[in-house]
C-alpha cells in the first residue's frame, strides 16, 4: 500500500532468484494469458542455462539510435525509431547447454566444440523469468535475438568464471514488432480466465 507520499515498498522489485532460457528462433511465443499465468509452463524446446552469476543477473537496455528528424520549427523532432535493444546476462555454468548457447554449436560425443569467435549466426527464442523478494515475478519472452557478444571472465583462482552474454534483441512479428513481451504476476495472482 502506497504511504501519504505516494510511496509503496511493496511495489519494489527485489530479485532474489530466476532464470534464463532459450530455444531456437520460430518456437511458439506463449499468449497473453499463457505467459500471465502463475503455473506458466515453458516450451518444451526451452533448455535453462542454470546458474547465473551473482553480479550478473539481466540487464535489458533500450538505447535510441539513428538520428532524430528534424524540422525547420525549433525544437520539433521525431525519433528515428530505430533502437539497439540488448540483454546483457552473466551465466555461471561451463556445461553443454551454455556452450552450445554461446558458441552457437553442441559438444560432440567427446566434448569437444571447434569455436570461431565472433561467428554463432544461430537467432533464438529468450525467456527470462525473475521472482522478487515480495513473490512477484516477471517473465520476458524475446523471440528474435542474437548473441552480440561473448565474454569469459579472467580466471582467477578460487572465484567463478563465467561468461558475459550481450544478446541482441531484435524486433517480432510475433508479437506486434515489440522486442520482447512482459508479464508482471503478483504474488497472490490466480490464473488467469479466458475471455
Amino acid at each position: 500500500m502506497p504511504d501519504a507520499q505516494g510511496n509503496d515498498l511493496g511495489a519494489v522489485f527485489v530479485p532474489v532468484t530466476g532464470f534464463l532460457g532459450y530455444a531456437p528462433a520460430g518456437t511458439a511465443v506463449p499468449s497473453s494469458l499463457e505467459l500471465s499465468n502463475p503455473a506458466f509452463v515453458l516450451p518444451v524446446a526451452v533448455k535453462k542455462v542454470g546458474l547465473i552469476k551473482q553480479d550478473g543477473g539481466f540487464e535489458w537496455t533500450g538505447e535510441p539510435s539513428g538520428d532524430a528528424i528534424e524540422f525547420w520549427q525549433d525544437g520539433y523532432k521525431l525519433p528515428s525509431g530505430l533502437v539497439e535493444a540488448t540483454l546483457a546476462v552473466t551465466l555461471a555454468q561451463t556445461d553443454p547447454i551454455v556452450r552450445e548457447l554461446i558458441w552457437g554449436k553442441a559438444p560432440d560425443a567427446n566434448g569437444v566444440i571447434d569455436v570461431e569467435l565472433a561467428s554463432n549466426i544461430n537467432t533464438y527464442f529468450l525467456v527470462t523469468e525473475e521472482v522478487a523478494k515480495n513473490g512477484v515475478i516477471r517473465r520476458r519472452v524475446s523471440p528474435n535475438c542474437t548473441v552480440q557478444t561473448v565474454k569469459e571472465d579472467k580466471s582467477e583462482r578460487g572465484t567463478v568464471q563465467g561468461y558475459a552474454v550481450t544478446f541482441n534483441t531484435q524486433r517480432s512479428a510475433a508479437i506486434g514488432n515489440a522486442h520482447f513481451r512482459e508479464a508482471i504476476i503478483l504474488a497472490d495472482a490466480e490464473p488467469p480466465e479466458e475471455g
